[in-house]
């Protein structure tokens, strides 16, 4: 008898014994045992006829609890992706009666099936109490698409004129959805006219909104419609629509907007048209056509004189000609002497001479800005650079020069700087009180500034902890009136967020990880103690395996969050704000190129935030962003064998290459690690070169010397993240949030409405061996100082 001849013959008395069904049975509560996490995830990332079955299966053992209730909802969600409108209809009936919060989860994709299947009041009743009521207190997540899937439910449905006052009931909605809603509801109700208008609006208003064509579309179906009703098109609207398409980036269709518009724009309008044609050619780095656009240009309206002046000059600054920019500066002076765009060309000029190091250039054009416009956003920067140039030359007026600028500009991001050297300068008068009083200070009000960090260590020295601090200190600087920049944080969990993290476990526990996410990231924008939320949403993306998520997301929600004082935060808070993955590997690279290993995670953290995978827009790789070139060349130093482009993205590899690139920096410039970062963000000439610009008494007066903000930003950064760093981590074990890899991220769901929001990546900063700074002289841009917040 052969193997499968016996087979068959078990089968067939299995079968007439019954006992395959009671088989069958086992097999569906094996299945059923799985968690609900696991099936739920299993489904959401591969949907199939097995998987939706064990959902349904653990529904139906789960008749009456919360359980069973996600589980359905699970399977009524895929049914509206799929398009089953009737199924979601009938797996989601009853769900949010026994989902009471997570109510609006279900009540919103009934209402989004019975849409579909053009059931509008069944669909209207679904979606009014998503927006209408509130869960504990709570504002849903689905309430701005539900007023407006409502709406148009209402608008379809014959009852145009309730779509429009609902919309009206609503202010906080996003204009352009708000305004295109009104223009279908205005359509259905017979006002033709207004539904124009309001889709006009989003068309010129809003160019670059996704569902911007239908836009056009409705515009052209009503204008043949209209005829000579049609609502003109004020001039304006066609600047507003190319500024909008300018600011996408697409700079060819603003300018043919213009183009198009010029023959109907008289007056002022066509005298910003004619000269946005010049700046869109620069905008789009046509710099030698727009030179020549805005030179033979002649307008009459001084708005838009000045800005074809300030694009004149930038553009002889990109190519080179400079010799014709002191005349431009005077035009300016003489015709639009307080014209914020003469305030933003004179410190694009007087950057260039700072990079050059002449003074005898920039200090009156820095002066210019600061006195002629102290309410522009530069005047304070201005003034500090004249500040800093005179404390460097006048040795015996400084103490009166910091004064004097902080007085002038008490909201200057330099109050730190002032203060921490108004502080050195009392130490060498040995007016120990007096310092310890301007470092109490600083210290006390800009918590973690890199000044902050040199204030605590002065406060250190014997001679000035054995000091009373001086009273004079304290009331000089509360004469100032400096803005409040210290923040609290409670930890304690309020209410209302006890309410949304109950949702957020549910959600997370059932399998959809997305929403939960969603969930946390729509709460922390609006305010429920958005430091606490991002905290748990740091913690559920860690838990993913993605720390470098979790660090965004924590300068995304609470973007003053170093104004917070350590010690108010616990340290969990720090070490996400502050994490350390692949620290086995950095500590073993850094020991291994003798360095600081917390310079070095203070370095990456400035980098690459910990994504092993970044890439800058350089092209630069990896933890410490090594261009590929520099990857091979410095791999055969150190005796990796077969090198490819792709080993930068592992990080024992990446670490070991940036750490010994870190240590030649340093050998070659004495050691000196103010100088060997500089060299890392902005090149080592530059470095050797800046060094020689003054007879600095202490690295701090070096680096606040360095032109190039971003560069002097980032040394400060990476420096004051070191003292994080070795604060949080010094001699705790290799256990502590620092495993060599990351957690193995879990499965997540199949990106689930509402959609996952892609954590923000914060601009990379980038290394010498991609010279950002080049670019950086050369545009003479002035980049915010980041130090008060830590980006």
């Amino acid at each position: 008898m052969t193997m499968n001849s016996q087979w068959g013959r078990t089968i067939r008395a299995l079968w007439s014994n019954g006992q395959f069904a009671l088989l069958g049975m086992c097999l569906a509560g094996a299945v059923t045992a799985q968690p609900l996490s696991t099936l739920t995830r299993n489904f959401l990332e591969s949907p199939s006829p097995a998987g939706k079955r064990a959902l349904l299966n653990f529904a139906q053992a789960h008749p009456k609890d919360s359980q069973g209730a996600l589980a359905l909802l699970a399977v009524g969600w895929h049914d509206t992706q799929a398009k089953s409108y009737e199924e979601a209809v009938a797996h989601l009936n009853g769900v949010a009666g026994r989902l009471p919060k997570l109510a609006d989860y279900a009540r919103y994709y009934t209402g989004s099936a019975h849409y579909e299947l053009k059931n509008y009041p069944a669909a209207i009743a679904a979606l009014t109490p998503v927006f209408s009521d509130r869960y504990d207190a709570l504002v849903s997540p689905f309430a701005t698409r539900a007023v407006l899937l409502a709406a148009d439910a209402m608008s379809d449905s014959g009852r145009a004129r309730d779509a429009i006052s609902l919309i009206g009931r609503h202010p906080l909605l996003p204009r352009a959805d708000a305004e295109f809603a009104l223009g279908k509801a205005f359509e259905s109700a017979g006002d033709a006219v207004s539904a124009a208008a309001h889709y006009q609006t989003v068309y010129y208003s809003h160019p670059t909104w996704d569902r911007v064509q239908e836009a056009a579309d409705a515009l052209t179906r009503l204008q043949q419609t209209l005829g000579d009703r049609y609502p003109p098109v004020m001039p304006q609207a066609q600047l507003k629509r190319a500024a909008g398409l300018a600011q996408g980036r697409n700079f060819a269709e603003a300018r043919k907007v213009l183009e198009t518009a010029l023959p109907q724009l008289t007056g002022a309008e066509r005298d910003l048209a004619e000269v946005r044609l010049g700046v869109y050619d620069y905008q789009a780095r046509r710099y030698a056509a727009a030179y020549t656009h805005l030179k033979g240009l002649s307008v009459s309206n001084p708005e838009a004189g000045a800005e074809r002046l300030h694009y004149l000059v930038e553009a002889c600054r990109r190519l080179d000609r400079h010799g014709e920019i002191p005349a431009l500066l005077a035009e300016f002076e003489s015709n639009y002497p307080q014209s914020r765009w003469r305030a933003e060309t004179l410190v694009n000029v007087a950057y260039d001479h700072l990079y050059r190091n002449e003074p005898e250039s920039f200090v009156p054009l820095y002066r210019a800005c600061a006195d002629g416009f102290p309410q522009e956003r530069h005047a304070s920067f201005c003034d500090w650079k004249v500040t800093w140039t005179n404390y460097l030359r006048d040795e015996n007026s400084r103490e009166n020069i910091l004064k004097n600028h902080l007085k002038r500009f008490p909201d200057s991001e330099k109050v730190p700087a002032s203060l921490y050297f108004l502080g050195r300068l009392a130490e060498r008068n040995r007016a120990y009180g007096m310092a310890k009083g301007y470092y109490a200070q600083l210290a006390h009000r800009y918590p973690n500034h890199y000044y902050a960090v040199l204030a605590r260590e002065r406060l250190e020295d014997t001679a000035i902890a054995r000091a009373t601090a001086a009273p004079e200190a304290a009331e000089f600087v509360a004469s100032l009136k400096l803005p409040d920049k210290r923040r609290s944080a409670s930890f304690e969990v309020q209410p209302a967020t006890r309410v949304r993290l109950e949702r957020v476990k549910l959600l997370d526990g059932a399998g959809f990880s997305d929403w939960a996410e969603s969930e946390l990231r729509f709460a922390a924008r609006n305010g429920e103690q958005p430091h606490l939320l991002a905290m748990e949403l740091a913690k559920l993306l860690e838990r993913r395996g993605a720390s470098d998520h979790a660090l965004r997301a924590v300068k995304a929600y609470v973007p003053e969050y170093l104004m917070i004082p350590m010690e108010q935060a616990p340290k969990d808070f720090w070490r996400i704000a502050f994490p350390m993955p692949f620290r086995e590997s950095l500590l073993k690279n850094a020991r291994l190129s003798e360095v600081d290993p917390y310079v070095v995670a203070g370095l990456v953290r400035q980098e690459s935030e910990f994504d092993p995978k970044a890439v800058s827009r350089a092209r630069a790789l990896g933890l410490t962003q090594v261009m590929p070139a520099t990857g091979r060349e410095l791999s055969r130093r150190v005796g990796i064998r077969r090198f490819n482009t792709s080993m930068l993205f592992v990080p024992d590899v990446n670490l070991r290459l940036g750490t010994y690139y870190i240590r030649n920096l340093l050998n070659s410039l004495n050691g000196k690690w103010e100088a060997a970062l500089a060299s890392y963000n902005g090149g080592r000439s530059r470095v050797v070169r800046w060094a020689e610009w003054g007879n600095f008494s202490e690295p701090s007066e070096f680096i606040e010397t360095i032109p190039i903000t971003e560069t002097r930003d980032y040394v400060q950064i990476v420096l004051r993240n070191a003292k994080v760093y070795r604060q949080l981590y010094d001699g705790l074990p290799l256990a502590v949030r620092s495993t060599d890899e990351p957690a193995k991220p879990a499965a997540s769901a199949a990106k689930p409405t509402p959609k996952r929001a892609a954590a923000a990546k914060s601009a990379r900063k980038p290394a010498v061996k991609r010279k950002p700074a080049a670019t950086a002289a050369r545009s003479g841009k002035v980049s915010k100082s980041t130090n008060a917040q830590l980006p």
